[in-house]
C-alpha cells in the first residue's frame, strides 16, 4: 500500500493472514547458522499432540516466552527458536484409545502404533496452524516430534551413556503402579489427593487374646506380614517376637518393635503389608519380610485373598468389614481425611506391584541436584523453591521403564538363558527397535547362547523430554555451532512440571555433560476461566481459539496474555482483549494522524528538537525505552506492557499529539513566529515557525516509530502493517522484527529543573481538558478563557496553552 492510501480501517482478519505468510517467506525468523551474532537459544515445551482441542491456557503460556524471544531478536540477538512436538507417551496412548475405542491389548501393536502416528501427525498440524495464527516467531525449519527417529536415537544414546556410567540400573523391587494404564510409574507422575475415609479397628487374635489394629486398609489384610509396635510402648512390650493370626484369613504373622511406629496413631500396633506405602516397604526391607501379593497389577484382589479374589479394591473394603461387623471384630470406627497418591494422567490411586524395572540413581545425588537448581536463574524467583523442595523429598529413584506400546524402545536385549543385558554399539547402530531387531551380535559374550529377547517395555516420555536442550542443539549439524546451542539461554515453562521436566533435565545434564542444561528459567502460570478454574479439555471450559481471533485478531489475544505476572495463573478476561483491540485501533489511527503530516517527509539523521513540547515527549520516550528493556531483560514483560502502555494513551496520544496539532496544521509560509524558551542560544525573535515545524515532524516520526518497536514484541502484526506502510522504505529493514531495539539516547534528556517547570504546564493542560469535558465542549472546540495559578506558567507558556488547547485568553 502506498503511504497516501492509508486506510481508515484496520482489517486484522485479511492483514494477520497476509504477514503469516510474509514471515513465512522470507525466512524472517529462520535462524542463521553463519550469523556472528550472540545467541540466544530457547529450549522451547513440546507439548502433547494428543490435544484435540487447544484453549487460551496453551496460548497463554507459549506467548509469554515469545514475548521475550522476539525482544531479544530486536536486541541484536541470533535466536534459535525450535519447536517441538511430544507424541510420545501415555496421554497419546489414552488418547487413542479413547478416540477409537480400543484396547491395546486386543490388538497388534504395529496396528496400534499406526494409529497413534496418525493421530499425533494431526495434533501436530493443529498446533502449528494456531502458533502461526498467533504470530509464534518460531524457526518452522528446526522441528521434531519426540518419537521421531532424531529424538529415539538421543533418548538411547543417553540410555547407553547412563548404563556405561553405573547410573542406571534394572533391578526387581515394589514399584508405584497405575492399575487403570497398566504401567509403573515414578515419583513425580503422582500428585497428591485428599480423601475422606475410615479407620477401622479390627481385632486379631494373640495368644488366644483379641488386640486390635487400626487400619484405613482392610482390604491388604491378606497381604499382612507383619505387626509392629513402638519399643517403649509398655501396652506391647510382652508381645515381641510372638505371633498374631491375620482375622478372616487365619495365618500367623511376627510380632516386632520399631522405633518409627507412632504409639498415639490408632491402638499403637501398627499392620504391615505387602505393600500398602512406603512404611511397608522400608520395614518388609529391614526385616526381611514375606511377599504376599493380595493386590494384582490390575487393581484387583488376588487368589490369597480368597472369597474376595477378584474384587476391586473398593468392593473388597466394603466387603470385609462387613464381614467382621458380622462376626463381631470390628471395634470401632472414626471418619478421617488422609492423603491418596493418584496418577496425575487419570486420576487412580496407585498400588505398589513388585516388577522389574530400569531406574535412574537419584537419592545419592540430591545435594549435587540442589547445587544445580542455585546456579539457575529463575525468573520469578521464588519458583526455585518449589524446585528444592521437590529434590528434598525425594524418596525413590527414577523408574523409567513403562509398560506402553507408543515409546521410545529400550536399546537392550537380554540374553535368554542367563539374562544378560546386551547393549548396541551408540552411534553407528542407533536408533533401535529390540522388539522387532535382532541384536548385531552372535552369541552371548557371558553364556555363548544364540537366543535373545529384546526388552518390551518403552521408556518413560520424560526420558525423552529431559533431553531436549540437546535434541534441538542437534538439529543443527554444524559441531561448532551445537556447542553454541547447549547450554540453552532460556527454559519457558509451567509451574507444574519443575518437579519432572525442569528436574529430569538438570540430573541428566548433570550425569552426561556436567554441566547446567540451561541458564535462565522463566516459569508461567495456569490460564484459568472467568471462575477462577484451569482451563482445560476435562472441563470444557473454554473459548475455541480460532473464534476469538476472528473476532478479536491475534494482538488481541497476546494483549490478554501480556496481563499474567510470570509464575502467575491469570483469568480469561473478555475485556482485556476486547480492550487489546482498542490499543490496535488506538495505534492504527494515531500512526494515520502522523502519516497525513509526514508525507514526502525524510527525517534527519541527526536533530535538536526546537520546542519544550518536543523536549518533553523525547525525554519521556528514553525513560519509557529504559524501563521496558530492563523489564523485558527481567523477562518482566507485564511490566513492559504497562509503562509503555501508559507512555503511547497518555503521553503521546493524550497530550502531544493535542499539543501538536497546531504546528502541523499550521502551513509555513504563514506561520507564527515562536519563541522557545529553552534552548539559550536559539531564544531569538527570528527563530522560524518552519524550524519548529520541522522538529515536530522530526519528533512524530523517531517517537512513533520507536513505540511500534516497544509493541513489536507484544502486537507483531499492528506493528508490522504499519511499519511496512511507512517505516520501511525510509529505514530498509525488511521487517519491524528485524530492525534494532530502541536505545536510550542521553542527548535527548532534559534538565530536571526545565522538566518541573513543564510538568505546571501539564497539570495546566490536563486541567483545560477536564473543564471542556466536563462542560461537554469538544477538545478541538475553542474557549474564551481559562485561569492558571502561576503567573510565570501564563508568561512562558500562555501561547503555548492557547494554541494547543484552543483557549483565547490564559489568565
Amino acid at each position: 500500500m502506498a503511504e497516501n492510501n492509508f486506510p481508515k480501517t484496520y482489517d486484522h482478519k485479511s492483514r494477520e493472514a497476509f504477514w503469516q505468510k510474509f514471515w513465512e517467506r522470507e525466512q524472517i525468523y529462520k535462524f542463521d547458522e553463519k550469523s556472528k551474532k550472540p545467541i540466544y537459544s530457547v529450549d522451547t515445551p513440546p507439548p502433547y499432540v494428543s490435544a484435540e482441542h487447544l484453549h487460551l491456557g496453551h496460548i497463554m503460556s507459549y506467548s509469554q516466552a515469545e514475548f521475550v524471544v522476539r525482544f531479544k531478536r530486536m536486541q541484536g540477538f541470533s535466536v534459535f527458536y525450535p519447536m517441538g512436538f511430544d507424541d510420545n507417551g501415555l496421554p497419546t496412548e489414552r488418547y487413542v484409545e479413547k478416540k477409537y475405542n480400543l484396547d491395546k491389548s486386543k490388538i497388534e501393536r504395529a496396528e496400534f502404533i499406526k494409529k497413534c502416528l496418525l493421530e499425533t501427525k494431526l495434533g501436530a498440524q493443529n498446533y502449528k496452524k494456531l502458533w502461526t495464527s498467533l504470530g509464534i516467531s518460531c524457526d518452522w525449519s528446526k522441528t521434531y516430534s519426540t518419537i521421531n527417529p532424531h529424538c529415539q536415537k538421543i533418548s538411547q544414546w543417553s540410555f547407553l551413556d547412563l548404563y556405561k556410567k553405573g547410573k542406571l540400573v534394572r533391578r526387581e523391587e515394589p514399584i508405584h503402579w497405575c492399575p487403570k494404564c497398566q504401567t509403573a510409574l515414578a515419583q513425580a507422575d503422582l500428585e497428591d489427593k485428599e480423601e475422606e475415609g475410615l479407620i477401622s479397628e479390627i481385632e486379631f487374635q494373640i495368644e488366644g487374646k483379641p488386640y486390635f489394629v487400626a487400619t484405613t486398609r482392610p482390604e491388604l489384610l491378606a497381604a499382612c506380614v507383619a505387626l509392629f509396635f513402638h519399643p517403649k510402648d509398655s501396652r506391647y512390650q510382652h508381645l515381641k517376637n510372638k505371633k498374631a493370626i491375620v482375622p478372616i484369613f487365619n495365618y500367623e504373622v511376627p510380632i516386632l518393635s520399631d522405633l518409627s511406629v507412632d504409639k498415639d496413631f490408632g491402638t499403637g500396633l501398627m499392620m504391615v503389608c505387602t505393600w500398602g506405602d512406603i512404611e511397608d516397604i522400608k520395614k518388609w526391607k529391614k526385616y526381611d519380610l514375606l511377599h504376599r501379593p493380595a493386590i494384582t497389577s490390575k487393581g484387583t484382589l488376588s487368589s490369597l485373598a480368597k472369597k474376595y479374589q477378584g474384587q476391586n479394591i473398593q468392593k473388597a473394603r466394603e466387603n470385609i468389614l462387613s464381614d467382621f461387623k458380622k462376626i463381631g471384630k470390628l471395634k470401632k470406627q472414626e471418619k478421617i481425611t488422609h492423603t491418596l497418591n493418584i496418577h496425575e494422567r487419570c486420576g487412580t490411586p496407585a498400588e505398589f506391584v513388585l516388577t522389574r524395572q530400569w531406574f535412574i540413581s537419584l537419592l545419592e545425588n540430591k545435594e549435587k541436584f540442589l547445587a544445580r537448581g542455585r546456579k539457575l536463574r529463575w525468573f520469578p524467583d521464588h519458583m526455585r523453591s518449589r524446585y528444592n523442595d521437590w529434590v528434598k523429598t525425594l524418596a525413590w529413584d527414577w523408574c523409567i521403564s513403562r509398560q506402553r506400546y507408543y515409546g521410545v524402545p529400550f536399546p537392550v536385549w537380554y540374553c535368554k538363558k542367563c539374562q544378560k543385558a546386551i547393549l548396541p554399539k551408540e552411534e553407528e547402530d542407533l536408533p533401535v527397535d529390540p522388539r522387532e531387531e535382532e541384536p548385531k551380535i552372535k552369541k552371548c559374550p557371558k553364556c555363548g547362547s544364540k537366543e535373545f529377547v529384546g526388552e518390551k517395555d518403552a521408556m518413560d516420555t520424560w526420558m525423552t523430554s529431559s533431553m531436549t536442550p540437546l535434541i534441538g542443539a542437534r538439529l543443527v549439524k554444524n559441531d561448532k555451532m551445537q556447542k553454541k546451542l547447549y547450554p540453552a539461554t532460556l527454559r519457558p515453562q509451567a509451574f507444574e512440571i519443575i518437579r519432572t521436566w525442569l528436574f529430569y533435565t538438570v540430573v541428566k545434564s548433570l550425569y552426561h555433560h556436567n554441566s547446567l542444561p540451561f541458564f535462565d528459567v522463566m516459569i508461567s502460570g495456569h490460564g484459568l476461566d472467568e471462575k477462577g478454574r484451569k482451563i482445560s479439555k476435562r472441563l470444557k471450559n473454554y473459548i475455541e481459539p480460532q473464534k476469538i481471533l476472528s473476532e478479536c485478531g491475534a494482538d488481541a489475544i497476546r494483549y490478554w496474555a501480556t496481563g499474567a505476572t510470570l509464575g502467575e495463573n491469570m483469568r480469561f478476561s473478555p475485556e482485556e482483549i476486547k480492550k487489546g483491540k482498542r490499543l490496535v485501533v488506538k495505534i492504527w489511527n494515531a500512526s494515520r494522524f502522523c502519516f497525513l503530516h509526514l508525507r514526502n517527509f525524510t527525517p534527519a539523521k541527526n536533530f535538536t528538537p526546537k520546542d519544550f513540547c518536543d523536549r518533553w515527549i523525547l525525554d519521556g520516550l528514553q525513560k519509557t525505552i529504559g524501563a521496558a528493556t530492563k523489564f523485558f531483560e527481567n523477562y518482566e514483560y507485564s511490566k513492559a506492557r504497562r509503562i509503555i502502555e501508559d507512555f503511547f494513551w497518555h503521553d503521546f496520544c493524550d497530550r502531544y499529539l493535542e499539543f501538536v496539532k497546531y504546528r502541523l496544521y499550521t502551513d509555513s509560509s504563514r506561520a507564527v513566529i515562536l519563541k522557545p524558551r529553552f534552548i539559550g542560544a536559539e531564544e531569538s525573535p527570528g527563530f522560524q515557525a518552519s524550524q519548529n515545524l520541522d522538529s515536530a515532524k522530526n519528533t512524530l516520526y523517531l517517537v512513533l516509530l520507536t513505540i511500534l518497536k516497544l509493541y513489536a514484541p507484544i502486537l507483531p502484526f499492528i506493528t508490522e502493517e504499519i511499519y511496512q506502510l511507512y517505516f520501511k522504505k525510509i529505514e530498509k529493514v525488511k521487517s519491524i522484527h528485524l530492525t534494532l531495539w530502541p536505545k536510550v539516547d542521553k542527548g535527548f534528556f532534559w534538565p530536571e529543573k526545565e522538566k518541573v517547570e513543564f510538568s505546571k504546564v501539564l497539570a495546566a493542560a490536563d486541567a483545560i481538558r477536564k473543564c471542556k469535558t466536563e462542560k461537554g465542549i469538544s477538545l478541538g472546540k475553542e474557549i474564551e478563557s481559562f485561569k492558571v495559578s502561576d503567573k510565570k506558567i501564563k508568561e512562558k507558556f500562555g501561547k503555548f496553552l492557547q494554541k494547543s488547547l484552543r483557549v483565547k485568553r490564559i489568565i
